[in-house]
């Protein structure tokens, strides 16, 4: 997980909470952002595309789930547009 922050003195403030408890250890590693890591940026799309999240079992399930829900049936012999 990579996550923004501010430095203060011995103190680094994120621009966001962790989603772990209160008391969890956690490793850090620190390293000043640069202009090229500004969101959007091609060097931040190319790193978020070769960092994709890594899902679990569960949530692809839970998202085949979501897609198949959504799906609208087909009726043949109806034209949605004609090019006119």
């Amino acid at each position: 997980m990579n996550y923004r922050g501010l430095a203060k003195g011995m103190k680094i403030e994120l621009e966001e909470p962790l989603p772990f408890p209160e008391g969890q250890a956690v490793r850090v590693s620190v390293e000043p952002c640069t202009s090229a890591s500004r969101v959007g940026s091609p060097p931040a799309v190319l790193q978020a595309v070769r960092d994709f999240p890594h899902l679990h079992a569960v949530d692809l399930d839970e998202l085949e789930a979501a897609l198949e829900s959504a799906r609208l049936p087909v009726h043949a012999g109806i034209v949605l547009n004609e090019g006119k």
